[in-house]
């Protein structure tokens, strides 16, 4: 009986969590390359595998992304650089209004992320 109540007690603090950090404006991170692929391409990838489970798309669009050839990847690429572009403005712009407060980064990349060489 405890643990349950500690698992519920466990959900609640997750959800609160969750629902502060969107009430804090945060910008949310954009897509990747392969997200903006996948989403483009979940329809087909769902006939071709027979199945619409995650796993089963997932698998098979992982296969196939991996197939693909830089120049098929690089649209997707180019959009995933322009929103991460623009991602990262608005992030600047929301840290430099107060938001964050000094907080650490949640999602733990460096944020001089391959400027050291310039």
């Amino acid at each position: 009986r405890q643990e349950k109540q500690q698992v519920k007690q466990a959900r609640a603090d997750k959800k609160a969590k969750k629902e502060a950090r969107k009430a804090s404006g945060k910008p949310s991170r954009p897509q990747n390359a392969y997200w903006l692929w996948l989403s483009e391409n979940r329809e087909a990838l769902t006939k071709e595998a027979g199945s619409a489970k995650g796993p089963v798309v997932g698998k098979l669009a992982g296969e196939k992304w991996k197939a693909m050839s830089a120049a098929q990847k690089k649209p997707f690429e180019a959009k995933a650089a322009e929103l991460k572009a623009a991602y990262q403005k608005a992030l600047e712009e929301w840290k430099s209004s107060g938001g964050g407060d000094g907080d650490e980064d949640e999602d733990g990349e460096d944020e001089n992320e391959g400027e050291e060489d310039a």
